[in-house]
């Protein structure tokens, strides 16, 4: 059991580093192509909007499909895209090969999410997630402080070649390893997107949506938020996004445990409330090294806590509708970090990068009262009843 999932963690450990090494290779791919810093963030814009979009049309042209096949086929996508990327002759091209990358992980992320929670027990279903989840943390530690590494010795594109032969790598492991899972019930778009008109299940995903548009409003844009300290040097970012990364395994490993003690709404709402702090004093604990490391320590620690209470949430509510549940906050989360680009782009222009940390506290902080009002854990979220077809 441990293997498999394993197996879904390390395809999120390849996605999670595709989607986030771009925030510490912004400077390259700008360079490159003779482009500013925010067009070039506009890069993770594209890409999450795109995931956004195809994460529930996705789910539904594969939903009579075994999970292993949409795995691989996810993966296969995937690849595709990040090869058509490292050879993209131009900005609008290169657009356009990260929303065919965009497609594989739409279709990787809440399926491997879902598969996890249906490998175990549901009093499991916690550690289960976190464990998927660590993937996208791992790549935190060791994926985008690699990444920005190897860009800074040679070239951005080499990022993507590895990550193509990672992906090819965790496809053979699985074709391996996996079970043949079910494929979860039969639903139309219409019927998938039900859901929304439910106001508890809206109230789970505006939270999603605004954690992560306060986060990467930041965190897209880190290369110039901690250029004080770094002075241009890959290698000092590459040692501080290291310290983020471990701190997001740690907070990741926390959360599945204490979803499965304390139950998901206290673990949201502490995490909740550290990250939002961090944020708004990083203005001012990242005008050194040391501070920054502390901030990035916290950050890693408490935003990363976040991602298992919310999917949790959801799963409890209807474990059969798992898939579909967790598209939608995958799509959420991703309209989130699309967002994020033009507000932390703006933010730059209008404030100052050094004060983008108050600009993404706040939107957090929205997110902590929602969460708060709503009480995910007095109200279960019930979705609208979804008929299988």
């Amino acid at each position: 059991m441990r293997l498999r999932l394993a197996v879904l963690a390390l395809g999120m450990f390849v996605i999670g580093t595709d989607n986030f090494v771009f925030a510490g290779i912004l400077g390259a791919v700008a360079k490159d192509f003779d482009i500013s810093t925010s067009a070039a963030g506009q890069l993770v814009t594209v890409f999450s909007l795109a995931f956004a979009i195809f994460s529930p049309v996705l789910a539904t042209v594969t939903a009579r499909w075994p999970r292993k096949r949409v795995l691989l086929s996810a993966l296969l996508v995937f690849s595709l895209g990040n090869v058509a990327t490292a050879l993209a002759p131009n900005y609008p091209v290169l657009l356009l090969t990260r929303v065919v990358a965009a497609a594989g992980a739409a279709l990787y992320t809440p399926t491997a999410a879902a598969s996890a929670a249906m490998l175990v027990p549901a009093e499991q279903r916690g550690r289960a997630l976190s464990v998927v989840s660590g993937g996208l943390a791992a790549a935190a530690i060791l994926g985008v402080p690699a990444g920005t590494w190897l860009a800074g010795e040679s070239a951005w594109q080499w990022v993507l070649w590895m990550l193509v032969a990672a992906a090819g790598l965790v496809a053979v492991i699985a074709t391996v390893t996996l079970p043949d899972l079910p494929a979860g019930p039969v639903v139309g778009l219409r019927q998938r997107l039900r859901p929304l008109g439910d106001s508890r299940v809206l109230a789970v995903l505006a939270v999603t949506f605004l954690i992560f548009l306060g986060a990467f409003t930041v965190y897209t844009y880190i290369t110039v938020v901690l250029g004080p300290v770094t002075h241009g040097r890959d290698s000092t970012l590459a040692q501080l996004l290291l310290i983020y990364g471990v701190a997001g395994a740690v907070g990741t490993w926390l959360a599945g445990r204490s979803t499965d003690r304390y139950g998901p709404t206290v673990v949201l709402l502490a995490g909740l409330t550290g990250l939002t702090a961090d944020l708004l004093l990083l203005p001012v604990t990242a005008g050194s090294y040391l501070g920054a490391s502390i901030a990035l320590m916290v950050w890693g620690v408490a935003g990363w806590a976040v991602t298992v209470p919310q999917q949790a949430t959801l799963l409890g509510a209807a474990p059969e509708y798992g898939p579909l549940l967790i598209s939608l906050n995958s799509a959420a989360l991703t309209l989130g970090v699309a967002a994020s680009g033009g507000l932390g782009g703006y933010g730059i222009e209008v404030l100052d990068a050094s004060r983008l940390g108050l600009v993404g506290g706040a939107v957090t902080g929205c997110a902590l009262l929602l969460a708060a009002a709503t009480r995910l854990r007095r109200r279960a979220v019930a979705p609208a009843p979804v008929p299988a077809q």
